[in-house]
């Protein structure tokens, strides 16, 4: 029996996340839930735990009062946190253009100003920059330029990065809270490199430009669905504000045009289409959507597969914040977001056996798989 992880509390149902929800997203405001005073702190903190407050803030200050000083402290904390990030990469769009570097922008630094509407509204603990391979050197020569420092993980160095398609994060000393990081892929990680097949030359050759920014680039909003699904479910197993993922989903199709079909038909042929209808049928359930029924019925898994991911993952567990991060409840949620059966054997068998480049690239040396579990047994990490 899997050990329950603990979750946020207390929560709002599902109908109450609803009417919030549709509050954050329309620009001018929306009618609020009918709650009593007494429940108001609890949907406040129910707000910042998934990253929801700063947006809170700006959209319900005319529509609920009563709220605007529960999220006072949490919305004016992000927005000096993100002018620190604002400043990193107005350096560094700067920076890039004048060396002929171009780069993309991922996840909340390409949401907050073309999405959202304004960099107060998203929460970002970094910023996230895809460049290509070719020009990191002299990406990492422009960071240094600028005062950036590495921060290099030894957990994770960087030929071990390099071979999971990662990144490489970058502080600045007098704000070491404004990471940067440079993404080799939108798509990295072990889960992708050893079950996913990912055009990276097609996301990159698709890339839309931003307005008034030479060089600067965001995903094409099909590819950018596909990495916000992919990254909330493969990444982060939905723990990391996965309801703000939904939310992040929500301003994209507000936004912009969305092709579903062509979605579908890349998430298949990415063989990622099981992980992203887990994070799409949340999403249509969440906001009621219909327009994305047909990417769904292109890519839903079989009866089976899709009972067992009930046992992980429901919109009620993601409202109330359940964490499956670690544990042997991610391993199995894992598999089961794989999209081909004997590529759950694989990632079984390189988890536990990895690739000689792999223990190499970790230990710096060649190390023997026997020495690699034996290290893991001493730390506990299996």
């Amino acid at each position: 029996m899997l050990e329950e992880p603990e979750l946020c509390a207390p929560w709002p149902d599902e109908a109450t996340a609803r009417a919030l929800l549709s509050a954050l997203l329309a620009p001018s405001g929306a009618p609020l839930p009918a709650l009593p005073d007494a429940a108001w702190p609890a949907v406040a903190q129910w707000l910042i735990d998934h990253g929801l407050g700063p947006l809170a803030y700006a959209r319900c200050r005319a529509a609920c009062p009563a709220l605007t000083p529960l999220l006072q402290a949490d919305a004016f904390s992000a927005t000096a946190e993100n002018s620190i990030h604002a400043q990193n990469l107005a350096d560094i769009k700067r920076a890039f253009a004048a060396a002929g570097i171009p780069l993309a922008l991922l996840k909340g630094a390409a949401l907050a100003e073309t999405a959202y509407g304004g960099l107060s509204l998203r929460t970002m603990s970094d910023v996230d920059i895809w460049v290509q391979t070719a020009d990191l050197p002299a990406a990492c020569q422009v960071m240094s330029a600028l005062g950036f420092r590495y921060a290099e993980s030894r957990e994770r160095p960087w030929a071990l990065q390099a071979l999971a398609r990662g990144e490489l994060s970058f502080y600045r000393p007098a704000w070491p809270q404004g990471l940067v990081e440079l993404h080799l892929s939108p798509f990295p990680g072990w889960w992708l490199q050893r079950t996913a097949a990912v055009d990276e030359a097609g996301l990159w050759a698709r890339r839309t430009p931003l307005p008034g920014a030479p060089g600067v680039s965001q995903l094409a909003v099909e590819d950018g669905i596909i990495h916000v699904a992919v990254h909330t479910a493969v990444n982060h197993q939905f723990g990391l504000a996965g309801v703000r993922s939904l939310v992040d989903m929500a301003f994209m199709v507000q936004t912009w045009r969305v092709d579903w079909g062509q979605a579908a038909a890349r998430a298949r042929a990415w063989r990622v289409g099981t992980a992203v209808w887990q994070a799409l049928s949340l999403y249509a359930e969440l906001f009621e959507a219909e327009d994305v029924q047909a990417a769904l019925a292109a890519l839903r898994p079989s009866p089976w597969r899709r009972l067992l991911l009930r046992r992980f993952v429901s919109l009620p567990s993601l409202l109330a914040g359940r964490d499956l991060r670690s544990g042997p409840a991610r391993l199995l949620l894992l598999l089961l977001l794989v999209d081909r059966p004997r590529d759950m054997l694989r990632l079984v068998y390189r988890t536990l056996w990895p690739e000689p480049g792999w223990l190499e690239a970790r230990y710096g040396s060649a190390v023997s798989p026997w020495r690699h579990w034996a290290r893991l047994l001493r730390r506990r990490r299996i």
